[in-house]
């Protein structure tokens, strides 16, 4: 199997009352556009990022309605929020059914048969997440290693400076997380230039790949990133970073800090024959079921704990990404959290 995700354009929109709704389904609508979905699949995320934004006002505390561009053909959605939780899932399912004011009438259920995706997860007393994915593409083929994450902007910046990119060899899966310096345009253009280089050069090492973006961002602003890359065959994990980007392997019995090296990936280079590579050190890990790897950007600070979130590895790996998010966010910079894990039984959600 071979293929490329990139993500990098992405909405965070605040959720408290009426008037931010129009606002959260016009940025369906154009992540819609942006992924390459038809006037149809744009407007059934602009339809339900309307149902999710409404519940949010209505039933919820502290919501957020994350919008990202999942790939070529699938847009994701995650409405996050501190509210009471929901007490009985099965019955928010039904059309029609709230516990409040007269939502839009279809509710949950209009969300899951909707999307490509979806899935909920709920906590009483600490809030909820709910997740739909739209798009020809935005259903996941199944494989041995699932993927999700999340990212937004800096509070006072449209433009990502953040961003993730997935390249699949065979049985090799590779996974980047980019922070470009700073935020805004320049950020963002550091980003995308390490992830064009993930996607020209997947076959690359983690070593070797991180050593082609060190030299390939010395005509940008310069950026931090992580590379994770997980051979199937022989359920191996290398990881490979520079810079403030963290990553954490969760295994039975064991949680591993992945350390990255200190500095900034497209610094202290020349020009031409000046340009020097620099080594990059390599960890090397066991990767075999149940396995999981948490990699996010310093927008997220460390004070999480996924113990939080009993039962949250039943669930689509962007689940547990919101959830960290909403719970570790710092607020004053791009931010993104990207979960991989070995794919488990998962129950009919």
């Amino acid at each position: 199997m071979s293929g490329r995700m990139m993500v990098t354009e992405a909405w965070d929109i605040t959720v408290s009352d009426e008037s931010q709704v129009h606002g959260a389904a016009a940025a369906a609508s154009a992540a819609g556009l942006a992924g390459g979905l038809d006037a149809k699949g744009a407007a059934t995320c602009e339809l339900l990022a309307t149902e999710l934004a409404t519940n949010l006002v209505r039933h919820a505390v502290g919501g957020h309605l994350l919008i990202h561009v999942a790939g070529p053909g699938a847009v994701q959605l995650l409405a996050v929020d501190r509210g009471p939780g929901i007490a009985d899932v099965a019955s928010s399912m039904i059309d029609g059914y709230t516990t409040g004011p007269p939502s839009l009438g279809a509710g949950l259920g209009a969300c899951r048969r909707g999307a490509a995706q979806f899935d909920l997860y709920t906590q009483i007393g600490r809030g909820t997440v709910v997740l739909v994915r739209v798009g020809p593409s935005a259903a996941e083929p199944s494989g041995p290693t699932q993927v999700g994450g999340v990212i937004t902007p800096h509070p006072d910046e449209s433009a990502v400076g953040d961003g993730f990119g997935l390249a699949w060899e065979g049985d090799r899966m590779t996974v980047a997380v980019v922070d470009g310096l700073g935020h805004g345009v320049e950020a963002a253009e550091a980003r995308r230039a390490a992830l064009e280089l993930l996607e020209q050069q997947p076959a690359l090492d983690t070593a070797g790949l991180l050593r082609e973006i060190d030299v390939g961002l010395r005509v940008t602003r310069g950026a931090a990133a992580a590379i994770a890359q997980i051979d199937g065959w022989s359920r191996q994990l290398s990881f490979a970073g520079m810079g403030n980007v963290t990553g954490r392997l969760f295994r039975p019995g064991a949680d591993q800090m992945l350390v990255s090296r200190p500095g900034i990936l497209g610094a202290n280079h020349g020009v031409g024959v000046a340009a020097r590579p620099r080594l990059h050190r390599v960890v090397a890990a066991d990767w075999a079921a149940p396995a999981s790897l948490i990699l996010h950007t310093d927008g997220i600070t460390s004070r999480w704990n996924a113990g939080d979130y009993p039962g949250a590895d039943r669930h689509h790996p962007a689940v547990l990404a919101a959830l960290i998010w909403r719970d570790a966010l710092r607020g004053n910079d791009d931010a993104t959290v990207v979960v991989v894990r070995t794919s488990p039984e998962n129950s009919v959600r």
